[in-house]
């Protein structure tokens, strides 16, 4: 193989993986830290008393309202909550 192959082919090909791998951990620690943000704010209504089986909706609507939570997100808390607040 050239060096001159070498520079022109592999070391490239080698910059984009390594910018690939750091775009695909980005994207999963976000992930991550969006999930954990919405833990902690389900947590912080619990603890505070906000979040009963009365005001469960409104509270969900608001979290969606105030783009914390997306409508699936809504949906999927609305179900496990309605199960645990029974």
């Amino acid at each position: 193989m050239d060096p001159n192959e070498f520079l022109l082919l592999i070391l490239p090909l080698a910059a984009l993986i390594a910018v690939l791998v750091v775009v695909v951990l980005y994207m999963a620690k976000r992930d991550n830290t969006i999930h954990h943000n919405e833990l902690e704010t389900l947590n912080e209504l619990m603890r505070t008393g906000e979040l009963d089986k009365e005001n469960l909706p409104m509270v969900l609507e608001g979290l969606v309202n105030k783009k914390v939570i997306d409508e699936k997100s809504r949906e999927r808390l609305m179900k496990l909550l309605e199960k645990s607040l029974c």
